[in-house]
Order: structure tokens, then C-alpha cells, then sequence
């Protein structure tokens, strides 16, 4: 953990989350359940005004209470409701088990595999985020503690077949650096195969563009079917988050039908999504679409000097 993440502010514990080095996310703190290190992570899980039980993994928000269904609804939703028939599904991180949730939601889906490498992750989810991790123990979820750049390599080279692969890491730092990696969407795109559709999270457009940007240049190297789209999680670095679908056979923002059977028995479920806002949240804003149309010579260049680009 690192030692300024909580400190005493006018008499009161606060928690300090850096968005950057100058800007940060400050929790008010009523009650600590943990705080201790992992071999991949320092994990932090307390209580805070206005926001209830909050995980941080590595001094970094990564689960509220209030805005957690914003999260798991974008970053599974879309792609699922996309594929005519989405029956096995892959999750790479998401040990507290939103993701999963979401997934087992659709009853088309008969297996979901969930793989997160640290397994105190999981526990904190069942024992603090019970409403999160709720699906853990559905008999149609198989959740492996592991290393997931491993399984999809190993299985890729198996000839599996996934229908939607979802990557619920956290951001590009530690273990999850490899997550982001063309090496590693290759592999996925070999699991997925001609209709499949892989969403990773694509971090904040606000303040980290040229990640995002990234992210969907290296996937549109490698898909047919690129299409990105942004949602409201307000706990994370400037609230809006992005997330991109790649397919070789699927137009993701194309399928999106909020007249579909499937949209309409899954919304009453729903906190955050619904049909008609799924369609509308691949019309992305003007700075957005210039760093996505703006082909940097490598993937990573960074966007963040353009004058255009920075700031909106």
C-alpha cells in the first residue's frame, strides 16, 4: 500500500486515490476492513462516506458500491448482446465477480471460466462485495486462480473455442501490464475465432488518451470489426471509462437492437444499462474520434502533446 494513500485531513482518515500526480480521488473514511499485500498487489478495503464499501488494489479504486453495475453492465452487456448465441465465455481478471454476474445473467450462456491470478481477490468479493460476487458459485462458472495470460496462451494453443472473451483487469501496471499486449489479443483473437467478440476495459479517456488510443489500435491491427464506446463510472480517473469490442465476422455497435427479446428480458435486471443506451454509446465524442482516427506510427505513441487532443 502506499503509505500516502490514507492519511488525516481535518481531523478525519481520508483515502487518497491518484487519478495523476496532481489530481486525486479523495474518499472520506468511517471504517477499515483490511489492508494488506499480496505477492501481485497491496490491497486496501474500507468504508467511505458517500460511497459505501470500496476496494483498491494497488492504492487505485477498483470496486465501489455505488458505481460498480456501471462498470460490470458496459464492459459485458454489449458484446453479449451482439453474439446470436453466446455460450461459453472467457473472463480474464474480475476476481470480485461483477463481470461474472453480469455474464450469467444471459441464460444463453452455458459455461463461463474466470481466471484472476490473485486469489485474495476473490475472497474480499465474497466476504465485502456479496451483492458483487453473488455468481461465484453458479454451477455454470468455473473460476480458476491463475495466471490468465497463461490460459489463453495454453489454450489457444489447445484449439479452444470462446465466444466472448472479457478482460477485467486492472489498469496497464503490474500484473496486468501484459493484459494490454498485441501478443496476448493474438492469442485471444486465435480463441475467439471468425464470430467471437473480445472486450477488454480501455481505460479514461480523460486523462490517460493515449492508452486508449492504443488499446484500439493495436486491436484494430488485428480484428476486422473494431468499435469502441464509453460509459459513467464516476469513481474512476475522470468518470468515464472506455472499453473496446473487436471481432473478425461482428459489428458490435451495429447489432446493438434495443427491440430484441434478449434486451428486453435482461433490462429489469439492469442498474445502469438498457437497450436504446447501449445503441447510443458508440457515438463517441470529437476528442475521442480524433485520437482513434489519428494512426500514431507505434501503437503506444503517445497522443497526449497534441494540441488538438489535449484537454476538451
Amino acid at each position: 500500500m502506499p503509505k500516502e494513500s490514507f492519511v488525516e485531513i481535518n481531523g478525519k482518515l481520508r483515502y487518497l486515490d491518484p487519478w495523476t500526480e496532481s489530481t486525486h480521488l479523495t474518499f472520506t473514511v468511517t471504517k477499515v476492513y483490511e489492508i494488506f499485500e499480496t505477492p501481485f498487489q497491496t490491497v486496501d478495503v474500507f468504508e467511505a462516506e458517500d460511497w459505501g464499501t470500496v476496494l483498491a488494489l494497488g492504492g487505485v479504486t477498483n470496486v465501489t458500491d455505488r458505481d460498480e453495475s456501471g462498470y460490470h453492465e458496459m464492459l459485458s452487456h454489449p458484446a453479449l448482446l451482439a453474439h446470436p448465441n453466446p455460450k461459453k465465455v472467457l473472463i480474464i481478471g474480475g476476481g470480485d465477480g461483477g463481470t461474472l454476474r453480469e455474464v450469467l445473467r444471459h441464460p444463453e450462456v452455458e459455461k463461463c471460466v474466470m481466471v484472476d491470478i490473485d486469489g485474495e481477490v476473490i475472497r474480499v468479493g465474497r466476504e465485502y462485495f456479496p451483492q458483487v460476487a453473488s455468481a461465484l458459485d453458479d454451477p455454470r462458472a468455473e473460476v480458476i486462480v491463475g495466471d490468465g495470460l497463461a490460459y489463453v496462451e495454453e489454450h489457444a494453443a489447445a484449439g479452444d473455442q470462446f465466444d466472448v472473451i472479457l478482460i477485467d483487469s486492472t489498469d496497464p501496471v503490474d500484473a496486468a501490464v501484459e493484459l494490454f499486449t498485441e501478443r496476448f489479443y493474438r492469442h485471444c483473437a486465435t480463441l475467439l475465432g471468425q464470430n467471437g467478440i473480445l472486450v477488454p476495459q480501455s481505460d479514461s479517456p480523460t486523462f490517460y488518451l493515449d492508452r486508449v488510443a492504443g488499446v484500439y489500435h493495436t486491436l484494430s491491427e488485428i480484428f476486422a470489426n473494431t468499435r469502441m464506446y464509453l460509459g459513467q463510472v464516476t469513481a474512476y480517473p475522470g468518470g468515464v471509462w472506455a472499453y473496446t469490442a473487436a471481432s473478425q465476422g461482428i459489428d458490435v455497435a451495429a447489432a446493438q437492437d434495443p427491440s430484441s427479446p434478449r434486451i428486453q428480458r435482461l433490462e429489469p435486471e439492469l442498474r445502469y444499462g438498457n437497450g436504446e443506451f447501449y445503441r447510443g454509446v458508440f457515438a463517441l465524442p470529437t476528442y475521442v474520434r480524433r485520437a482513434l482516427d489519428r494512426q500514431p506510427a507505434h501503437p503506444l505513441t503517445s497522443l497526449s502533446e497534441d494540441p488538438v487532443l489535449k484537454g476538451f
